[in-house]
């Protein structure tokens, strides 16, 4: 069952309603039998394979917390993370390791919905009771929400336990929450309906069939994949902490604007924020982060944005993808000084007054955006792609057959002048708004929210009408519920 389908949309109210009627102290279970209803509605046929990495997370928390010596303890976190891995490994990578070996062996097994997300929230729990920065949960049913919950199961935010736990049986109906819940949903829907799904149709075509397009077409389907990725996955963000928001649950932001990024490394500080917030605290940090020196630092980067790619997918394309977004930043950060240098002195010889050395610091803020935008445009080529075959030729059309003289054939790319111009249209939109929201350092639905009422409601009344004419409810999966 997707966030965009008649059923959800449908049956959400209904669970909102009935939560609130039950006692506080029971809520918690009613959000169990929904998680777990919604997961095997969703073709979540493996509620065995979740029940088994809750078990395996239970048992391991009650032991950390009844043993003191710490060899013990370490053993029983790698025996833990171990099993969870391995379910994952079998069930995600058992085949694609067959295939690189060589073997004809294939067991041809379907991944079980989420896996990659809940065994990443099982592990950060049992790392945290070890670390003692999370108390353990002595009961099994509030820890089996927290890694089966079903506004987050599927795609994500990747939860903490220390964030979660608690709030299940402390939850209390607000008007607020309701509130900011619809216009966090509305604006999720609005990204994933009227923009990425749009979006989709131009980079269904040409990915589809690179051969027959310019490399001005591959160009614009990959810039244009990027941004439907953003709005896909951000709206899925957006409609999952909304949702959250309205049962009186709150979790963490996925996205900070990632697009006003001034370089690689702060893009992955604002690129699915849980993600890369979880591998720097239970992967970078423990690899020893920047604590061993720069060459030890750069080597625990570049393993880190790899075993992102793993972690994507077991295709090489994602292997390819992380590595390159390894080797994005260990370069960008190298660089870094030798740019800033630069900068400065060409700033030095061309502007003599301060206000020209304000415009020259706001254009390189604009083309550092910019770059970011096209590098990282690039590199999701390969995850865009199912073959590395594909993707090398999506390339190679961009750097052999790229003429600007194409221009007119865009409009042949599947949307149609009029489509294309109201995807554009909204694509500036959100531009304008995550811009405001990004020097206000908030999110977006909250920058909309405290706008002059009139404007508000208009906004809100233009982003339900693009919603209308741009939606099939039950159309499109979220991208990332496939990883």
């Amino acid at each position: 069952m997707q966030f965009n389908s008649i059923p959800f949309i449908i049956i959400f109210p209904i669970v909102v309603i009935l939560y609130y009627l039950i006692p506080k102290r029971f809520r918690y279970i009613w959000l169990l039998v929904c998680s777990y209803c919604f997961y095997f509605l969703a073709g979540g046929t493996f509620i065995a394979v979740l029940a088994a990495s809750t078990v395996i997370t239970y048992i391991t928390g009650i032991a950390l917390d009844s043993f003191d010596n710490e060899k013990a303890r370490r053993a029983m976190v790698a025996v833990s993370a171990v099993l969870q891995l391995l379910s994952l490994f079998v069930f995600k990578y058992l085949d694609f390791t067959l295939g690189l070996l060589g073997s004809g062996l294939r067991f041809g097994l379907v991944i079980p919905l989420g896996i990659s997300f809940y065994t990443f929230q099982a592990i950060s729990y049992i790392v945290d009771v070890y670390r003692r920065t999370t108390g353990c949960e002595k009961n099994i049913l509030k820890l089996a929400l927290y890694l089966s919950f079903f506004l987050s199961i599927v795609s994500g935010p990747i939860n903490r336990a220390g964030d979660m736990l608690g709030q299940y049986t402390d939850t209390q109906l607000s008007y607020d929450g309701i509130k900011q819940g619809m216009q966090k949903m509305l604006w999720g829907y609005f990204l994933k309906l009227a923009i990425a799904g749009r979006l989709a149709i131009i980079v269904d075509n040409v990915y589809g069939d690179t051969g027959s397009y310019s490399g001005l077409s591959v160009a614009v389907a990959a810039l244009a994949y990027m941004f439907m990725l953003y709005c896909d996955f951000e709206g899925y963000s957006q409609i999952a902490i909304g949702s959250a928001r309205m049962l009186g649950i709150t979790m963490k932001e996925n996205f900070r604007q990632p697009f006003f990024s001034v370089s690689m490394s702060e893009m992955w500080r604002r690129w699915h924020v849980s993600l890369s917030t979880w591998l720097r605290d239970y992967l970078y940090i423990p690899l020893g982060g920047s604590r061993r020196g720069q060459a030890r630092k750069y080597i625990n980067l570049f393993l880190v944005l790899f075993i992102s790619g793993i972690w994507h997918g077991a295709n090489l394309t994602f292997f390819i993808w992380g590595a390159l977004n390894g080797f994005y930043l260990i370069v960008g950060q190298l660089l870094l000084p030798y740019r800033d240098a630069l900068a400065e002195k060409i700033k030095a010889r061309i502007c003599r007054s301060d206000n020209k050395k304000i415009s020259f610091d706001k254009v390189r803020t604009i083309l550092q955006r910019i770059g970011v935008y096209i590098l990282f445009s690039y590199v999701f080529i390969f995850f865009a792609n199912d073959s590395v075959t594909s993707a090398y030729l999506a390339i190679k059309r961009i750097l052999t057959d790229f003429s600007l003289s194409d221009i007119s054939g865009l409009a042949g790319l599947g949307l149609g002048r009029l489509n294309l111009a109201l995807t554009l249209l909204a694509i500036v939109f959100v531009f304008i708004a995550d811009g405001a929201a990004n020097r206000r350092s908030c999110d977006t639905p909250a920058l909309i929210k405290n706008i002059p009422t009139p404007i508000r409601w208009a906004i809100y009344y233009a982003l339900m009408i693009a919603i209308l004419f741009s939606a099939n409810l039950t159309g499109q999966e979220f991208i990332y519920s496939k990883m």
